[in-house]
């Protein structure tokens, strides 16, 4: 079986991982870990649009005993974490034991100085932990701009935030952005074949049940989220109904 961006294609990922004596991590795990010498991956989801297809993924790993970090957006037109479906979503994929991590955008933020960004960020994490009642040692960057990337320690400090050199040098760092693989594909990269530490960026909304090209993938996100916009306004007013599909 390929490395496909399919659910099988995922588990396949994951079997092969855990065959090659790689055990999952938290981030704030990272130094500690690489001072040991041992194999281990963080596994990172960046939950750009689609909560759902974060929990789809969610249910796989925990199912075959793995778990991940997901960083949710607070300042999104995408989703809302703190709404009834949001939060049940979340406190769903905490419960099988996965983490959760802040993805904070600098674009919300326009024109923010470094030290603006940096309470905007902590303001925002503070908000999620006290909402579901979690630590969140970690920060992870929505589209980070140039002065993040390997550097700006400030930004997200006392957090850790995962563009920094422990977690894209010293670490081998591979992400599947925009449905491809940006850095060549996992399983046949020098570090997993050296057993070396791997930092995998996978954001769920690529996988599915069949491989789909990115564009139609978020044409189907948009269809959805319209239907679900649609039910909600006709739960909330009687004069509206949903129309035909």
């Amino acid at each position: 079986m390929g490395l496909g961006f399919t659910h099988a294609g995922y588990r396949y990922l994951l079997s092969r991982l855990l065959e090659a004596g790689y055990s999952p991590a938290a981030f704030a795990d990272g130094e500690r870990l690489l001072a040991k010498e041992v194999r281990f991956v963080l596994l990172r989801h960046d939950i750009d649009f689609d909560l759902h297809a974060a929990l789809t993924m969610a249910r796989s790993e925990a199912e075959m005993g793995v778990f991940s970090t997901c960083f949710v957006l607070l300042r999104t037109e995408h989703y809302n974490v703190f709404s009834a479906e949001g939060s049940g979503v979340v406190k769903e994929i905490l419960a099988m034991g996965h983490r959760l991590g802040l993805h904070f955008d600098c674009a919300a933020y326009p024109g923010a100085a470094l030290d603006e960004l940096n309470a905007g960020c902590g303001k925002e994490a503070r908000l999620l932990e006290d909402w579901f009642g979690v630590e969140m040692p970690v920060v992870s960057i929505h589209r980070p701009p140039a002065f993040v990337i390997g550097n700006a320690e400030s930004l997200t400090a006392p957090r850790l935030h995962t563009y920094l050199p422990l977690f894209t040098r010293r670490i081998h760092y591979l992400a599947d952005s925009r449905g491809l693989w940006r850095y060549g594909e996992p399983l046949a990269s020098g570090a997993f074949l050296a057993g070396q530490p791997l930092h995998l960026l996978i954001h769920p909304i690529w996988w599915r049940e069949s491989e789909t090209p990115p564009v139609p993938t978020l044409n189907d996100f948009i269809d959805r989220r319209n239907c679900q916009l649609e039910a909600s306004v006709a739960a909330n007013s009687s004069v509206y109904q949903p129309r035909p599909q």
